[in-house]
């Protein structure tokens, strides 16, 4: 980054309400570095980002793989690049007036509990009443503004070299270890930037088996590591994200143990 940066200023954008919302789906998407001139917060909603930037100038950057759940809030000036491979992805930009943040905002990557996602869906929701998009956005700040950020993420190109089906068990164990609902075969795929059927193909010829048998195996011996810690059916249940015990039972009887 010898060169200078350049400026995309988005402060024109939200003269009026303190933010701006911009959604894209641009297959193999890339964006080079450049700067705002406000806030900016960036998370995939279909497929990964590869994400780099640098808080202040002059320090080192930093590189992180951006998925389903996760997002990104940059201070203002921060320099910073953007590029997804996959041919179907989707992502948000919100931009945001530094005065709409406040003080006690902190920047950084961030793990976003259901509350926040469905918050981000909702904002992005095409039949949201203009009105109705800056309660959601103080809401979305407050609940940012709550929270920590994390380092945990993979860096961005790291999975890039590695078979495919290690990358969706990396997605499976990255649920597990959060204590977060699996992941559906179809979520996964979306999120890798590929289809069900490359995933399943990828499956059969690396690991001889099925994404679905896989998340069913991996859910199985969690289930059966909470039992053996004296957790109740319905606590594991809501854990891993099924709708009832009934649903657990089914799995346990169905996948040897």
């Amino acid at each position: 980054m010898a060169t200078p940066i350049p400026l995309s200023s988005k402060l024109a954008a939200t003269a009026q309400t303190g933010f701006s919302l911009r959604q894209s789906s641009q297959p193999n998407y890339h964006f080079d570095w450049h700067t705002h001139d406000c806030a900016m917060l960036l998370w995939p909603q279909v497929g990964s980002l590869d994400s780099r930037w640098t808080a202040e100038p002059g320090t080192e950057h930093q590189a992180l793989q951006l998925v389903r759940h996760t997002a990104l809030l940059l201070p203002v000036s921060a320099a910073h690049s953007t590029r997804s491979r996959a041919s179907r992805q989707r992502h948000g930009e919100l931009y945001l007036r530094p005065e709409l943040l406040g003080r006690r905002s902190r920047f950084g990557a961030f793990r976003l509990d259901a509350a926040t996602v469905a918050m981000l869906d909702a904002l992005s929701a095409p039949a949201l009443a203009p009105q109705s998009a800056e309660p959601l956005v103080q809401a979305l700040v407050a609940q940012l503004a709550a929270r920590q950020p994390c380092q945990w993420l993979q860096p961005a190109l790291a999975d890039q070299a590695q078979p495919l089906s290690q990358r969706m068990l990396k997605c499976y164990a990255r649920a597990l270890d959060l204590e977060s609902p699996m992941p559906t075969v179809e979520a996964v795929a979306g999120e890798l930037g590929v289809s069900v059927r490359r995933l399943q193909r990828a499956c059969a010829a690396e690991l001889g088996s099925s994404p679905v048998a896989i998340r069913r195996l991996l859910l199985a011996t969690r289930a059966r590591e909470l039992i053996a810690q004296g957790m109740g059916p319905s606590t594991i249940s809501l854990q891993l994200g099924f709708t009832h015990s009934g649903h657990l039972n089914r799995l346990l009887r169905g996948v040897p143990a």
